[in-house]
């Protein structure tokens, strides 16, 4: 390859050139240069020709790196198609390196340092995946020192490459909980500031879902009950704890119940108000539910805790025999999260148990709640397929609570005509019969 000393040149070139360089270059030779090179490679690149453009282009970074964002973004693409290209080992390796000075160099004229030290990070993953802890290190200090903002993506990756490094047996466990201990308040921040984003909404799905090969409970306590003792008066220690063991349905355990406790003496607030009631529903204390939450659930900064609150408010309010309560929380649950199956079940649960109390005649009005009951768990089935399997067993279970077809004929009501449910209930539902 022809270019090897002067890409090696370029980048020691690039690394000390002055952050104040003239648009055109420092000196009217390189402004000459600079001109005639960039419509060079300009033209090219237009044309679609990557591999002609690259001698040009590599002259104008040479001499006028700050004359436009633009050279850098095509420059990239540029590279990367010369490194594909390009079988010498030793010269692919070369273009590498060029590729990394680029993103750094892009920060020195135009900013942004955080974002591009990530993009260098996911170029030394793409191309040198060996160097895999130096990509994670690069992308540790572009998420946790630099910042990048609003960007939902590269918080991921940063956890990616926490897990592959993990694997690699070069971290441990504990600091791969770290990082999407840490990642998982990155996004839930971005979430708060824009609500209802979608992106970044499936980022945490994403998350989550990377996170499973470290959510057994059974990993995660010892790791974090080794260090309780010393660590029991901390506050960012205690609320790490509770949201990993939260997040992943650790909340029945010891250490839960400890940390959460611990916490809510510590640093009262409508999120350890939200623990407490984790935790009192899981020794069924419902009435502590209602107490916790109650007052503090439109406090919970995270959209997706606020649902988990008030299903849990929902469910509590339904065992407490509190069905108006329990309905209304459900339906403060769907107007955060319209796909929230859960809310619809619970509703569902709650009208069929209203059945008996709501009616004067067992043939009909005693059975009418059913007909309500089963249009909501039809409704969860629609809205949220993780609903699928608990809302055919439900479903399948109350029709058979509908009236006959005799106690309809006999009670002079038409199969498919519309029937006001009454009681709490009050809504308007279609006439069935049993099957």
């Amino acid at each position: 390859m022809k270019t090897n000393k002067w890409i090696i040149a370029l980048v020691l070139a690039l690394s000390s050139i002055s952050v104040s360089a003239q648009r055109f270059g420092a000196t009217p030779e390189d402004s000459v240069a600079c001109i005639r090179n960039l419509s060079l490679y300009t033209e090219f690149f237009r044309q679609g020709d990557r591999i002609g453009a690259f001698e040009p282009w590599l002259e104008v970074l040479r001499t006028c790196p700050a004359n436009h964002l633009n050279n850098f973004v095509r420059g990239v693409t540029i590279v990367r198609t010369k490194i594909a290209e390009e079988t010498d080992p030793e010269a692919r390796q070369e273009l590498i390196d060029l590729l990394r000075e680029v993103w750094r160099t892009r920060s020195m004229h135009f900013g942004n340092e955080g974002v591009n030290t990530a993009r260098e990070a996911m170029e030394i993953m793409t191309f040198n995946p060996e160097k895999l802890q130096e990509a994670y290190q690069l992308m540790k200090r572009a998420i946790e020192e630099l910042g990048v903002g609003n960007d939902h993506a590269l918080p991921f990756f940063y956890f990616e490459y926490a897990m592959a490094n993990e694997r690699a047996g070069h971290i441990d466990k504990e600091e791969v909980f770290e990082v999407y201990d840490m990642v998982v308040s990155y996004l839930e921040r971005i979430l708060r500031e824009q609500p209802g984003d979608t992106n970044v909404m499936q980022a945490l799905t994403n998350l989550d879902i990377a996170f499973q090969p470290y959510a057994t409970c059974d990993e995660i306590i010892p790791i974090y009950e080794r260090r309780y003792e010393e660590n029991k008066n901390d506050v960012v220690f205690l609320q790490k704890v509770t949201r990993v063991l939260d997040d992943k349905g650790c909340n029945d355990s010891e250490l839960f119940f400890r940390a959460t406790q611990d916490l809510h003496a510590l640093s009262p607030s409508a999120k350890t108000a939200y623990l407490m009631a984790q935790m009192s529903n899981s020794r069924r204390q419902y009435s502590d539910v209602i107490n916790y939450l109650r007052d503090h659930v439109d406090e919970i900064e995270s959209e997706r805790d606020r649902v988990r609150a008030y299903l849990l408010l929902a469910q509590a309010y339904m065992h407490e025999s509190r069905y108006q309560d329990g309905r209304t929380a459900a339906q403060r649950a769907l107007a955060i999260n319209p796909h929230e199956g859960r809310a619809y079940i619970f509703i569902g649960l709650m009208y069929a148990q209203s059945a008996r109390a709501c009616g004067t005649d067992a043939q009909i009005s005693q059975r009418a709640a059913f007909w309500a009951a089963v249009d909501k768990f039809r409704r969860a089935r629609e809205v949220d397929p993780n609903m699928e399997d608990q809302a055919s067993t439900l479903i399948s279970m109350y029709v058979m609570q509908f009236p006959t077809g005799d106690d309809l004929f006999f009670n002079g009501i038409a199969e498919g005509s519309s029937y006001r449910v009454g009681c709490w209930i009050q809504e308007n539902t279609t006439v069935r019969k049993r099957p």
